[in-house]
């Protein structure tokens, strides 16, 4: 029976500009691999003798409750850039992050340079009053929710 979600995969094209990006958003750091060859998973995951770059991000306060992203640079052969998704593509739509003071932190994130789709959007659904989205330096969509 499962459980629960680990943590979710994210490839990117450059590991160190996606982590700088997703520490601005509040993620930390919380263990890096694949820079030595004897750190790199990626034999284990079948992959055909590639090598891989990648960091496993955390959000929240708690070690059981922490929300986790894995975020993958596969350096031998290079991950590949994709054409730009919308929402309408089949698999993973866009991640969604639960913020307080939704507004001023997206004051903060766009005098950063982050560009969003929209101004932030007001709504009543479930207990959400609000979203914002934005993409990652990938062009993964990602939704700020206030609650």
């Amino acid at each position: 029976m499962i459980r629960d979600i680990v943590h979710l995969n994210i490839n990117v094209t450059d590991i160190d500009r996606s982590l700088a990006f997703y520490e601005r958003l509040g993620f930390q750091t919380m263990h890096v691999f694949g820079d030595e060859p004897t750190d790199d998973p990626s034999q284990g995951m079948n992959f055909g003798g590639g090598h891989m770059r990648g960091a496993v991000i955390t959000l929240g306060d708690h070690p059981r409750c922490w929300t986790k992203i894995e975020l993958i640079q596969w350096v031998r052969p290079a991950t590949e850039p994709q054409p730009a998704r919308t929402t309408l593509h089949a698999g993973v739509s866009r991640i969604a992050l639960r913020c307080k003071n939704l507004l001023s932190f997206y004051q903060e994130l766009k005098a950063d340079g982050i560009e969003f789709e929209s101004e932030p959007n007001e709504i009543d659904i479930v207990g959400a009053k609000r979203f914002v989205l934005f993409r990652d330096p990938d062009g993964t969509l990602l939704e700020l929710i206030e609650f």
